[in-house]
């Protein structure tokens, strides 16, 4: 499933995240992105989050803890 990241290295974009058996197949709820800021790797952790689009829909969206921006779809 293509879902929008929010914040961090990913900001704006979609990428494919697929569900875990573990959750039966839900999207998992925190997704972790590895950046290269200096010497040493690190991860975003994204937390998933749900916004309304159009109509009653709710769409997933992984938002990162430094995103100030309003939710979106």
């Amino acid at each position: 499933m293509m879902v929008l990241f929010l914040g961090g290295p990913w900001h704006d974009q979609r990428h494919d995240v697929t569900p875990t058996r573990q959750s039966a197949g839900r999207l998992p709820l925190h997704f972790a992105v590895p950046t290269f800021d200096g010497v040493r790797p690190r991860h975003v952790n994204y937390t998933r989050r749900y916004v309304r689009s159009g109509g009653d829909d709710r769409l997933p969206v992984y938002v990162a803890p430094d995103y100030q921006g309003p939710a979106r779809g």
